[in-house]
């Protein structure tokens, strides 16, 4: 999820947890400042733009390693904070709350987080919400204000701590449902076109849970459909991609490609732009800008030569958001790949 969110989240685990002993202001501030410790990973080095792609959301993701954390960054903060110095238990089951609450969160969304780290290196991606949902952080947002501007500890701050995490829990269980309604929505839609998915991901549309995008995975295809928890009939179209697996065959350097192959769970394609050979995580972003492509190598004289990955930058078109609000409550909002 976004910064914003987890501080919020953290913030306000540590305003019910904390809050008492320290205040809600040094509670929710100390709480946002070590949800935000996970994401330092972006700070470590990599080898290219793919290593820092695919390692993000690694092991500093990981409960395992979140686990043994909390205990030394509780001692931390019982150092720097005297009212905690006889609180260790409390203080450790904080520190580890807002720690392993931040990557459980960061595993709905699409991403994918290494949480059993080193159990399993398989990335988790549950996929029910995208990474900015304002229905999800409003709440806790209040709450986080609330605690740092309200002063003196009262009752009432661990009660809208209580209420805030309640709602955001709730809204994150409705995502769950509404990805299973949506699914059956994009299954019939794949089945009425004749498209045996080999695979199918399902995955919320920017800042909303009502309208999801299934991509599917067929040979050297792959398909988008967009299909909204309130459609009622079978008006959603379903668009069809050459993934053109072909191009990088000539490739001898597949390690980048089975990289990426790997983290998405086999969903990815290939496009040639003149001269450039780019690879997407066809999972992240909206046709045809992905979030994540890479320029992995050129054609000179007609072969594939790997070159140092580049991340491409992403194309953005604002007209969509209208779309999207549209398509939400309209399948017949017409939408071109």
């Amino acid at each position: 999820m976004d910064s914003v969110t987890q501080f919020a989240l953290g913030a306000t685990v540590g305003t019910l947890a904390l809050g008492a002993r320290i205040g809600p202001r040094r509670a929710a501030l100390f709480g946002g400042i070590l949800a935000m410790l996970p994401d330092l990973d972006i700070l470590l080095p990599a080898a290219d733009p793919v290593e820092a792609f695919v390692n993000h959301r690694g092991f500093s993701h990981s409960v395992v390693v979140l686990t043994i954390v909390a205990p030394v960054a509780g001692e931390a903060l019982r150092l720097v904070v005297r009212r905690l110095r006889d609180a260790r238990l409390r203080c450790y089951l904080a520190v580890w709350l807002i720690l392993v609450t931040h990557a459980l969160l960061d595993a709905f969304t699409t991403y994918g987080t290494r949480i059993l780290w080193p159990l399993s290196d398989h990335p988790v991606s549950f996929s029910t919400i995208f990474i900015i949902d304002p229905a999800y952080t409003l709440p806790l947002l209040i709450a986080t204000i609330i605690a740092l501007t309200g002063g003196r500890w009262r009752p009432t701050h661990a009660y809208g701590a209580r209420l805030a995490l309640l709602l955001s829990s709730l809204y994150l269980a409705w995502t769950v449902v509404a990805q299973q309604i949506a699914e059956r929505k994009v299954l019939a839609a794949l089945e009425r076109h004749g498209v045996r998915a080999e695979r199918l991901a399902m995955i919320p549309m920017p800042f909303n849970s009502f309208l999801w995008r299934g991509l599917a995975v067929e040979g050297d295809r792959y398909y988008n459909v967009y299909r909204s928890v309130l459609d009622t009939g079978d008006a959603g179209g379903v668009h069809a991609h050459e993934r053109r697996m072909a191009l990088a065959d000539g490739l001898p350097d597949q390690s980048r490609i089975a990289a990426i192959a790997d983290f998405s769970g086999g969903f990815y394609a290939f496009r040639r732009v003149g001269d450039e050979l780019l690879l997407s995580d066809l999972r992240l972003g909206v046709e045809p800008n992905y979030v994540f492509t890479f320029r992995i190598a050129e054609f000179r004289q007609g072969m594939a030569a790997a070159v140092f990955p580049v991340r491409m930058p992403r194309g953005y078109d604002l007209t969509q958001l209208g779309w999207l609000w549209r398509r939400i409550f309209d399948e017949t909002a017409p939408r071109k790949e």
